[in-house]
């Protein structure tokens, strides 16, 4: 038997999703995200790091993206 607290969870859970996904998708898609941020979030190849392109060079654009973000909440 399912006890009112996993119901309560559960509900929680689902709706907390729910606003997330929302969130993400109307910051990505209509609001948020500029062309130049969407192609420069790509994490380098292996052969690219191998010929000496940082790890983390899509970092930054992330980053814009989410202060981006932030700033218009």
């Amino acid at each position: 038997m399912t006890s009112i607290e996993q119901v309560a969870t559960r509900a929680t859970f689902g709706a907390v999703w729910a606003v997330l996904a929302v969130g993400h998708n109307l910051a990505d898609h209509v609001i948020g995200q500029t062309d130049r941020q969407a192609a420069g979030k790509a994490a380098p190849s292996a052969t690219d790091v191998a010929d000496g392109v940082n790890p983390r060079k899509g970092w930054g654009a992330c980053l814009a993206h989410v202060a981006s973000v932030g700033l218009m909440t």
